[in-house]
C-alpha cells in the first residue's frame, strides 16, 4: 500500500470511536488466537509468523473509505483428496463477505478457477442469493502449466491466457469501477530471485540461505502446506493485481490467509518464515505475492466474517451480522461439501469440519466475533 493510502486509512481509523477500535483489534486477537475458545488445542498455530504483519483495521478503513465495486477470489484445490476438491477454507468466508457486502450496497462478484465454480455456486444456491446479484467469474487455467512447462521468471511469456484474462477483465464491465481484490485463503506461487530480493527488510538478505532451500527448478510454484506442487492446477489470479499494480488502477486490495502459502503473504520478508519453520516447508512454500493489507488468522473463513464484521460495525449495519448463525453456515458448509464438492484440508475428505476442527469447535469463534461487535 502507498504510504498515502495507508496515512489516510489510519486517520479514518482514528476517527472512528474508541470502542469500535478496541472491539476490531479483539476480533483481530480472537481470529489469530483461537485456543482459549476451542475444544481442540494445537500449541502451535501455522499462522504464528504471519500475527505481526496482520492489519484487520486497515483492511476495515480501506473498505469502509473505498470499497463500492468488490471481486472476491477464493479456491485452494486438493488434488489428493478423496475426493480431489477445493477446500472448505476459503469458499464459505467468501460467501458470507459476498453477502454481507452485497447488503451495505457494494457490488460484489466471486471469482475463482474451474475447480472451485461448483462449491461457489452451491453456496450461492443454498443462501438464495441469485448469480445475477453475485455474479461468478471463472479464471482460465493455462494449457502450459498442464503441460507441465517449467515456470520460470519469463512467466508470462508462457502465460498468454492469463494475461490476456486480466487484461479483459480490467477492459471489461467486471473490472471497470473496481475499488478492491480481496484474496481470502488462495493460494499464490512462491518466490523467485527477483521477488526475494525486491522484498523490504531490515537487515542484510539471507541469499545464501534462498537459493540452498529454494533451488530454480522449484521457484515460482503454488505448493501445498504438504509441498504438493499444485500449480498446473492453479489459475494465475494474482495476474489481476499484479496487472493493476501495472495499470496504475486505483485498486486496494486485502489478503486473507492462515498459512502462508496465500497470496498476500509477500508483504512478509522472506527470512520470517524460515526462522519459525522447523522443518523448512514454511521457506519453500510461502507466496511471494502481496496485497496492500494482510489479514492473518487460524483459519481463513474466519478471517472473512472478521472482516465483514469490522465492516458492518463501522458502518453502524450490525444487523448485517443477523443472519450469520450457527444454523446458516451450517447449511451452507453441508451444501457445499456435497454439492461443491468441497473437502477439509486436513483431512482430505468431505467432512463437516474446517482444517481438521469440528463445525461446534469452529463456529465458537465466529459467534465470539458477533459477541464482541454486538456488546
Amino acid at each position: 500500500m502507498k504510504s498515502s493510502q495507508r496515512s489516510i486509512h489510519k486517520e479514518l481509523f482514528m476517527l472512528l470511536s474508541e470502542a469500535i477500535r478496541e472491539k476490531i483489534f479483539l476480533v483481530e486477537k480472537v481470529i489469530n488466537f483461537p485456543p482459549p475458545l476451542l475444544s481442540h488445542r494445537n500449541d502451535y498455530w501455522e499462522n504464528v509468523p504471519m500475527v505481526p504483519y496482520s492489519d484487520l483495521a486497515g483492511a476495515v478503513s480501506s473498505l469502509v473509505r473505498r470499497g463500492k465495486k468488490v471481486v472476491i477470489v477464493t479456491g485452494f484445490y486438493v488434488p489428493i483428496g478423496d475426493p480431489p476438491a477445493t477446500e472448505t477454507d476459503g469458499p464459505p468466508g467468501a460467501l458470507a463477505l459476498a453477502k454481507g457486502l452485497r447488503q451495505l450496497g457494494m457490488e460484489v462478484s466471486l471469482l475463482s478457477d474451474e475447480f472451485t465454480l461448483s462449491a461457489l455456486r452451491a453456496g450461492l444456491k443454498v443462501l438464495d442469493l441469485p448469480e445475477k446479484e453475485i455474479p461468478i467469474i471463472c479464471f482460465p487455467l493455462d494449457h502450459s502449466d498442464r503441460d507441465h512447462v517449467r515456470r520460470t521468471k519469463n512467466e508470462e511469456q508462457q502465460s498468454s491466457v492469463s494475461i490476456r484474462f486480466a487484461q479483459d477483465f480490467f477492459s471489461g464491465l467486471s473490472g471497470q469501477g473496481l475499488t478492491h481484490l480481496i484474496y481470502i485463503e488462495r493460494v499464490g506461487p512462491n518466490h523467485t530471485l527477483e521477488s526475494f530480493i525486491a522484498q523490504e527488510r531490515p537487515g542484510k538478505s539471507p541469499l545464501t540461505e534462498f537459493e540452498t532451500l529454494l533451488p530454480p527448478s522449484i521457484r515460482n510454484c503454488c505448493f501445498t502446506s504438504r509441498l504438493e506442487d499444485i500449480t498446473r492446477f492453479t489459475a494465475k489470479t494474482h495476474f489481476l493485481l499484479e496487472l493493476a499494480r501495472r495499470l496504475n488502477l486505483p485498486v486496494e486490495s486485502v489478503g486473507i490467509g492462515d498459512r502462508g502459502n496465500e497470496i498476500g503473504a509477500g508483504m512478509i520478508p522472506w527470512e520470517v518464515f524460515k526462522q519459525n519453520s522447523s522443518t523448512n516447508r514454511e521457506a519453500v512454500f510461502c507466496c511471494r505475492v502481496k496485497t496492500d493489507t494482510l489479514i492473518s488468522c487460524g483459519i481463513s473463513n474466519w478471517g472473512g466474517y472478521a472482516l465483514l464484521a469490522g465492516v458492518a460495525l463501522a458502518k453502524g449495519r450490525l444487523d448485517i451480522l443477523e443472519t450469520v448463525t450457527a444454523e446458516q453456515e451450517g447449511t451452507v458448509l453441508d451444501y457445499v461439501v456435497r454439492h461443491g464438492p468441497a473437502i477439509d484440508g486436513i483431512t482430505c475428505k468431505p467432512d463437516h469440519s474446517v482444517d481438521g476442527i469440528d463445525f461446534d469447535d469452529y463456529m465458537k469463534v465466529v459467534e465470539r466475533i458477533k459477541e464482541i461487535v454486538l456488546e
